[in-house]
């Protein structure tokens, strides 16, 4: 959990048809499919899909079948996030001889 980012999205607005919760314009936009948990830091579900307009987005998300009726419209979500190791960080090692010896065939 050291690297594990906790991100509000807010109070639930309403339930679709299909069963996901809908958040009106959270204060930061998390990833999609990172988990989401209650105040207790249950896992409720996860981020299902971001839309609407780019001002004030929509974060649907599918809930676990067990609190689907344990949730309400006054019940704050979070999202959280695992860091990721950047990649271009990583400096690839090459080795010299191969290096140094593409340069004299060339010339």
């Amino acid at each position: 959990m050291e690297r594990d980012k906790i991100k509000k999205l807010g109070n639930i607005q309403f339930f679709s048809d299909l069963g996901l919760a809908v958040i009106k314009d959270p204060p930061k936009l998390p990833r999609i499919r990172s988990n989401v948990v209650n105040e207790k830091m249950e896992h409720v579900g996860s981020v299902h899909d971001i839309f609407g307009p780019v001002k004030t987005p929509y974060v649907s998300i599918k809930v676990k079948q067990q609190y689907k009726e344990i949730l309400t419209t006054d019940t704050v979500l979070y999202a959280v996030e695992k860091q990721r190791r950047d990649v271009r960080q990583q400096k690839k090692k090459y080795s010299q001889k191969k290096y140094s010896s593409s340069k004299k065939r060339n010339s």
